[in-house]
């Protein structure tokens, strides 16, 4: 017991401590997380109960990873044109270029790479073609984008790759699919329904949590593992199942806080690797340049496609890195006898830098866009694209920036009760294909986009409204209009908390709504205005002239 005790707070504490370091640095916290497993290997804990308990939290946290992105993607937004040929070009180019150097590399007298014959450079190339799920989700929700535009271009990217693993382990491993898996297809018919019935009774509290681990550990994963498919892909699937369900966004904000804590014990076990050798060394440096030309053939390619650079330019940043695929691959391929043991360490340490390399990078990828734009924009091809910024708003003088629980109801209260000229602008298009046909003015556009800013005449604008719950989107898109000079539109922005209150207002934001400071004087003021004409307001010496009782 005592022992367990010790061990749970050395890895809780200094995860902790090495997260809010980090955190505090402006840079992702994650980075502390992967710092912490090195800790833990220097202080020798790297074995034993921790390697268990970690192993066990980490295989959950990706599950539920997994079921939370599902719970957001559309298959008709995963299987388009510019998303598989990406992919697929991007597999393929890894191979030619990793296999082709390593086998360049194996006559050099390297002992790591002296034993390799073909298969095994193919191998290598494949397995690091492989972006990390875990990685760039985490960057795209702390930037705030994860439903942008780039954003769904990375997810969809990230889930045909999933695709590729699960055919990969399908032919490698043990893990081999019965005749029963072919029946895959109706169960998950039959118990798309059931789970909608079930979810729609789960109510708001813990019974709406348990269901959560139910559909994800059962439903999905074991249910996946017991006919020979990936676990990963059935808790994928799941959650895909339900993301029309009218309460399919509660169910992601309740199993995000879970999410969250049971990856924190996936970047530490990234950082328990094993044994480094001078060989494991000399070779991660090497094939760490690489995830650079992976970034470079991301945007090649999708810029390829009818949208824009910077489009492409963001969602190969988030791409840039190697997947946690290699670690579980490299143990295949080790038994398979394609790699030595050294390897498997090779793969965690090329993960663990790319992440280390990429996360700074990602931090500041819109920085790093806006200074070499000119240079960037010059893989544009063509004249129309479907991530193209608007160049008027019209005769609007409100904009309201999101068009969620927050600016929609903005925007009807402008629109419908104060008659004003209210212009909605939001970065998903399948949300403003939806309400622009129900005759909302609504515009796609990314607010976070510097050339949203300069190219729109906002001269008839007298108030932007930054609706969006996430604070990182209200500030990505607060920066951008700061930097306009000759400004004469007023900023109001919304925050869910007094600290990002406080963070807006000394971002000189003309007005803050502090949803927490607010919300009970809303409260009061929509009863008296629903019902004025049975109550009156107090007068001037604070007392009530007549109070009626409502009914």
């Amino acid at each position: 017991m005592q022992d367990t005790i010790f061990i749970d707070a050395a890895w809780l504490g200094i995860a902790f401590l090495m997260g809010f370091i980090f955190m505090r640095l402006k840079l992702p916290a994650l980075i502390g997380f992967l710092l912490t497993g090195l800790v833990l290997n220097f202080l020798n804990l790297n074995h034993g109960n921790i390697n268990d308990l970690l192993g066990s939290f980490a295989n959950l946290g990706v599950l539920l990873l997994l079921f939370t992105i599902g719970l957001k993607i559309k298959v008709k937004n995963i299987f388009t044109k510019q998303i598989l040929v990406t992919a697929t070009f991007n597999t393929i180019a890894m191979v030619v270029a990793i296999g082709g150097f390593l086998m360049l590399l194996s006559v050099s007298g390297l002992s790591l790479v002296s034993g390799l014959d073909y298969k095994s450079g193919i191998f290598i190339g494949f397995v690091l073609s492989f972006s990390s799920t875990v990685f760039v989700v985490k960057i795209l929700e702390e930037r705030g984008e994860f439903s942008s535009f780039h954003g769904k271009i990375a997810i969809g990217i990230l889930v045909i790759q999933d695709i590729f693993a699960v055919l990969f382990m399908t032919f490698m491993s043990d893990l081999k699919p019965g005749l029963i898996a072919l029946l895959i297809p109706f169960y998950l018919y039959g118990v798309r329904h059931l789970l909608s019935y079930i979810l729609s009774y789960c109510g708001h509290g813990e019974l709406l949590t348990i269901f959560g681990f139910f559909a994800t550990l059962i439903v999905g994963a074991l249910m996946f593992y017991l006919v020979g498919l990936k676990p990963d892909l059935g808790a994928l699937l799941v959650g895909m199942l339900l993301v029309d369900h009218e309460k399919a966004d509660e169910l992601y904000q309740r199993m995000m806080s879970y999410k969250d804590f049971f990856l924190v014990a996936f970047f530490i076990n990234v950082g328990l690797t094993g044994q480094i050798t001078s060989n494991t060394l000399w070779i991660t440096m090497l094939l760490i340049l690489f995830m650079f030309f992976k970034g470079a053939v991301f945007i090649a390619t999708l810029s390829r496609f009818k949208m824009m650079a910077r489009t492409a330019f963001l969602s190969a940043m988030s791409l840039s890195n190697y997947s946690e695929f290699a670690l579980i691959a490299g143990v295949v391929g080790n038994q398979a006898g394609l790699i030595s043991d050294d390897w498997i360490i090779a793969f965690a340490l090329l993960m663990s830098l790319s992440f280390l390399i990429a996360s700074p990078i990602n931090n500041y990828a819109h920085e790093i866009f806006d200074k070499y734009r000119p240079y960037i924009m010059k893989l544009n091809r063509g004249k129309q694209y479907i991530d193209e910024e608007p160049q008027t708003v019209g005769d609007a003088h409100y904009l309201i920036i999101g068009f969620g629980s927050i600016g929609n109801p903005a925007y009807h209260y402008l629109s419908d009760k104060m008659n004003q000229e209210t212009l909605a602008v939001d970065y998903d298009h399948e949300k403003v294909n939806k309400y622009k046909a129900q005759g909302v003015n609504i515009l796609w556009g990314d607010t976070s986009n510097s050339m949203f800013w300069e190219n729109i005449d906002l001269s008839g604008v007298k108030m932007v409204l930054l609706a969006m719950s996430d604070i990182h989107s209200n500030i990505n898109t607060l920066n951008e209009i700061l930097k306009l000079k000759n400004r004469t539109f007023k900023v109001a922005a919304y925050a869910m908390y007094s600290d990002e209150a406080a963070m807006l207002k000394k971002m000189e934001v003309d007005f803050v709504y502090d949803h927490k400071l607010f919300r009970g004087e809303d409260f009061i003021q929509q009863v008296f205005t629903s019902y004025s004409d049975q109550l009156s307001l107090v007068d001037n010496n604070g007392t009530s002239d007549k109070i009626a009782a409502l009914s």
